[in-house]
């Protein structure tokens, strides 16, 4: 891996189709909310969760309970903070690892959570990926099957990412998204063979 990229954005932002652009241009991308859920299995992570939030977490088979957890720290932030101080290291280091061993010059950690975990600080650059509310709000109500309330709830639970980056803002088509994310790419590729 010679760049490190990080790449965040609000929920509904379009995060995960620029991701693929990237990666189908060349790009290795870790996507952080994959690896929290191989995190989750964890058992250490999961008994220090049922210790912070209650076994009700945890659904029939003993698995964390994504919908469940979410439930309780979307609507708190002091819980989605102590979710994250349990969580955090363990993803980052499972991405800097993968992206390591990649075998890609230019890879993607792909986290909405990027400043709050630390891991901007291992990126070169940063990416935030941007949509208006209302266009972030239908995209999740679609991903997620949930109604207006719930998706705004998420939304409100995220921080804007505050420090110096490269905004895209993803209010428009896929292909108008596609053609910004070709350009950026070109210009990564330059600044390795520099």
């Amino acid at each position: 891996m010679k760049m490190l990229i990080g790449l965040t954005g609000r929920t509904g932002s379009g995060k995960s189709s620029a991701a693929k652009i990237f990666e189908s241009l060349g790009a290795f991308v870790a996507d952080c909310d994959k690896i929290a859920h191989e995190v989750l299995r964890d058992e250490k992570v999961r008994q220090k969760l049922c210790a912070l939030f209650s076994s009700d977490i945890l659904d029939k088979s003993g698995e964390i309970d994504r919908k469940a957890l979410g439930s309780i720290v979307f609507s708190d932030k002091k819980k989605l903070a102590q979710l994250n101080g349990v969580v955090h290291g363990a993803i980052v280091k499972k991405c800097v690892e993968l992206c390591e061993n990649s075998g890609k010059d230019i890879c993607l950690m792909d986290g909405s959570e990027l400043e709050s975990s630390g891991a901007d600080k291992l990126c070169r650059h940063i990416i935030v990926i941007t949509a208006d509310e209302e266009t972030r709000l239908e995209r999740i109500m679609a991903r997620d099957n949930i109604d207006r309330e719930s998706a705004l709830r998420r939304i409100m639970s995220q921080t804007d990412y505050s420090k110096e980056a490269i905004i895209i803002d993803n209010s428009e088509s896929e292909e108008v998204l596609s053609e910004k994310i070709g350009s950026l790419y070109n210009q990564f590729l330059g600044e390795i063979n520099e």
